[in-house]
């Protein structure tokens, strides 16, 4: 395994502007904890601000859920589950006293649960050579092991490209800008008729999904498939490069669809204000990429086939990490995630 861790319609959906799960779980905490200082509880069925802070937080936890600001099922599952690690009642109910736990930090990982791929088109099962490791083994443990950069290049995976994004993910890790070891790669540098973008789970070495993506109409203005420029500036219609973090889902006009946050100043950090976001698309579709050569361009977001778009958002939504690839000088020379020890962009 690696060795440190686990269709034809070209517009973009605007994304409404709701707080994301990458904003502050603390300051998500405070407004949930104010809603209950009279002693109330949020329980199934409660709506508000104060739900999706409670969300927030367990988002922050290592749960899957989505951030709507709707206590339902989903919520209430994922609170016994977090309920029950911290040693209180799982009883669903969220009071102040599981709030206030809430605030601790996250319980000790007992290893990453694996998504098992299903069937259906696209899928890749097969695992790249892992380094051996325990059942009850954390990814903090696994960050000490070294895993080959070439270990995904039979995919397609340059090992230039991904010892890039494996050293970003690294620096990402340590400075805590994630939990989670599931890891997406898209390499902009490759043709937009390739499968160019790479879900890996750095705790087990898996490839979980191996895809194609479209790039933004500004970063290819001459429509020939292929990557010429990358930018941050609202309404160009660039691709952005650099990491970027997961946030909440939300159903737009391109169904289910997931918020990013950019993690790099300068460089991507207006990602969610440009609603630079994963979302179905028509023109990425297979069929559509065969009959043309390349795939449509979107408004800057990663868009992706309708057939596989859900599952990929559903195993990455929630606070994963995103590296999106192409040689930009600036970039590559500033970067405080390629360059954690020269000091790069703040």
């Amino acid at each position: 395994m690696f060795s440190f861790l686990r269709r034809k319609n070209q517009q973009e959906a605007p994304a409404p502007g709701a707080t994301g799960a990458g904003d502050g779980a603390g300051r998500g905490n405070q407004a949930a904890a104010e809603q209950l200082g009279g002693g109330g509880l949020l329980r199934k069925g409660a709506r508000g601000e104060a739900v999706r802070a409670l969300q927030q937080q367990l988002v922050a936890k290592g749960q899957q859920v989505d951030v709507d600001g709707v206590f339902g099922d989903g919520t209430e599952r994922a609170l016994r589950a977090v309920q029950g690690k911290l040693g209180l009642e799982a009883d669903g109910v969220a009071g102040p006293k599981t709030m206030s736990a809430l605030s601790g930090p996250a319980p000790k990982a007992q290893g990453p649960a694996v998504a098992a791929p299903a069937a259906g088109r696209g899928k890749r099962e097969e695992a790249a050579p892992a380094a051996k490791q325990g059942a009850d083994e954390g990814p903090r443990e696994v960050l000490g092991n070294r895993m080959n950069p070439g270990a995904f290049a039979r995919s397609g995976l340059r090992p230039a490209v991904f010892g890039k994004a494996l050293d970003a993910f690294r620096v990402a890790w340590a400075r805590g800008d994630t939990k989670r070891t599931e890891f997406t790669v898209i390499d902009y540098e490759l043709p937009s008729d390739q499968k160019r973008l790479w879900v890996i789970d750095l705790a087990t070495g898996k490839l979980l999904h191996h895809e194609r993506v479209a790039h933004g109409r500004g970063s290819d203005l001459n429509n020939d498939g292929r990557v010429d420029q990358v930018g941050n500036t609202p309404e160009a219609g660039t691709s952005n490069v650099g990491l970027l973090k997961t946030a909440e889902t939300y159903q737009g006009k391109h169904g289910l669809s997931l918020r990013l946050d950019g993690l790099e100043r300068g460089f991507n950090h207006n990602a969610r204000r440009r609603a630079v976001v994963v979302h179905a698309a028509d023109y990425v579709d297979e069929d559509v990429v065969a009959g043309q050569g390349r795939a449509g361009r979107s408004l800057g977001c990663p868009a992706l086939d309708p057939d596989v778009n859900g599952e990929i958002i559903r195993t990455i939504r929630g606070g994963s990490l995103i590296f999106a690839y192409w040689p930009d000088p600036k970039w590559l020379r500033e970067s405080r995630y390629l360059n954690s020890g020269r000091g790069g962009n703040s």
